[in-house]
């Protein structure tokens, strides 16, 4: 799991959530002002969707983004990296920039990665979530208006133990 756990909200009056320690991240200075501002979009999805129970901050090694130039540069993390334009271990993700053009997908990999982070698997039982195995799988409604759907902010809370109804 990453940082920025909180321990179960027990009074459902305490909804919406509040961070207690926010996710000091830094990004890899190749990524152009385009990807910075769209990873950063992303973080906002997790944030609004989880009621403000994760946040985060630039500026620290909690969580740390890194542009690759090419897939073969996740070998050394990833057995199955010809398949992969992203992958997530630990405190890092790795993002296969020049494998991604439309700017929705791109956000949309980065909302996957970050749910990765968070500590949520892949989700397959609903057409309507980031966390499917594929991101062709996401719908393309996710890639235009960035939002998080409701199996996604379910599955934050179920790793989260949010006990606030969502």
């Amino acid at each position: 799991m990453g940082t920025g756990a909180s321990d179960a909200v027990r009074d459902p009056d305490a909804c919406p959530g509040q961070c207690d320690k926010p996710i000091a991240y830094t990004l890899d200075p190749q990524f152009s002002t385009d990807e910075r501002a769209l990873i950063e979009e992303g973080m906002h999805v997790w944030e609004r969707g989880s009621n403000d129970r994760v946040c985060f901050a630039q500026g620290g090694r909690d969580l740390v983004i890194e542009k690759l130039s090419r897939s073969e540069e996740l070998e050394p993390w990833d057995p199955e990296w010809r398949r992969h334009v992203a992958l997530t271990k630990g405190g890092r993700i790795w993002i296969v920039a020049p494998r991604i053009e439309d700017p929705g997908e791109y956000r949309a990999l980065v909302v996957h990665e970050l749910g990765h982070y968070l500590g949520i698997g892949h989700i397959e039982d609903t057409a309507a979530t980031y966390m499917h195995s594929t991101i062709n799988d996401t719908p393309a409604d996710l890639w235009s208006n960035a939002r998080l759907p409701k199996r996604d902010g379910q599955a934050f809370c179920d790793v989260r133990r949010c006990t606030c109804s969502y």
